[in-house]
């Protein structure tokens, strides 16, 4: 029992992710108006009519017991109060409470036309639901200098780790699935993958598809990474290795599968791996190189 005492005020002695969850605050906040502004340019596609885009059934609006075409007949409005929240987000007013209604309304978005969703999107409605937990208003912030108290470091460093361990869950479980595949166990997975016109990024697919060095390597390698990383993730030794690459097999699948807002999000979820203390030595070094450029050029 004075074990578990002493863990939990371990927990809540300070918000460990007190920087990250920051900035990770201000980039959730860009991609979301990016798929405002998306869907927006969509909208007799994605949620007028009878098309392909509309579902007729939508779990989370029947939870709160919504008819889906209310928002659908009012679109603009929805889109109006949707990225009002997310603005209030950004500068951190309303804090939690905020971060709460904008997930809400994520979910809300999410039912009106989960056709067009990945995989991305998924992890975007954990780490939002994760947001609502955390104090991410610690930095660029209107209440930045706000204390902060043993719960609230709790709550965030609990908030943190779920990103951690959902970031290894995924990749773990992404991993065993591949393995009961028999393209993958036998190394042609990134063949098939290239060859498909649906993901034709660029004009090398087809030749690297028709490469057995580069397809086997390719394949194998995914494999291993997703593997290993769960695992090796939290010895320092190994997470610069991860780091680099994890960016080499998302940045492959960004560049020759077309696949964008999945890969980004999943990259910078890295950052939860870092600790304070290297982000608050990093973000120093980043003001003082800053502040050399800006006197130079003045």
């Amino acid at each position: 029992m004075n074990k578990i005492n002493e863990l939990l005020i371990n927990i809540g002695k300070e918000n460990k992710f007190g920087f990250y969850f920051s900035f990770f605050r201000i980039f959730i906040c860009v991609v979301l108006f990016k798929d405002i502004i998306y869907s927006y340019k969509f909208t007799d596609i994605l949620f007028k009519g009878t098309s392909f885009a509309t579902p007729s059934s939508i779990s989370i609006l029947d939870f709160f017991n919504i008819n889906s075409s209310i928002i659908r007949n009012n679109i603009p409005l929805f889109f109006a109060i949707y990225a009002s929240l997310i603005m209030l987000f950004i500068f951190g007013i309303g804090r939690n409470i905020t971060a709460l209604l904008v997930y809400v309304l994520y979910e809300f978005n999410q039912g009106l036309s989960h056709f067009t969703q990945n995989g991305g999107d998924n992890l975007m409605k954990f780490t939002l639901l994760y947001m609502v937990f955390a104090n991410s208003f610690q930095h660029f912030s209107v209440d930045s200098k706000k204390e902060n108290g043993v719960i609230s470091n709790t709550l965030s460093n609990l908030a943190g780790y779920s990103v951690q361990i959902h970031v290894c869950l995924a990749y773990f479980l992404s991993a065993i699935h591949k393995v009961h595949s028999d393209v993958w166990f036998n190394g042609v997975a990134t063949y098939y993958t290239l060859s498909l016109e649906r993901f034709r990024g660029t004009d090398y697919n087809l030749s690297l598809a028709k490469n057995g060095v580069f397809v086997t390597l390719s394949t194998y390698f995914t494999l291993l990474f997703e593997l290993f990383f769960p695992i090796g993730i939290w010895k320092k030794s190994f997470r610069n290795i991860l780091f680099v690459c994890g960016i080499l097999v998302h940045s492959g699948i960004f560049i020759f599968m077309m696949i964008y807002d999945f890969q980004i999000i999943f990259l910078m979820t890295y950052g939860f791996f870092i600790s304070e203390l290297e982000w608050q030595k990093f973000r120093a070094k980043f003001s003082k190189y800053s502040q050399l450029i800006f006197k130079r050029h003045n």
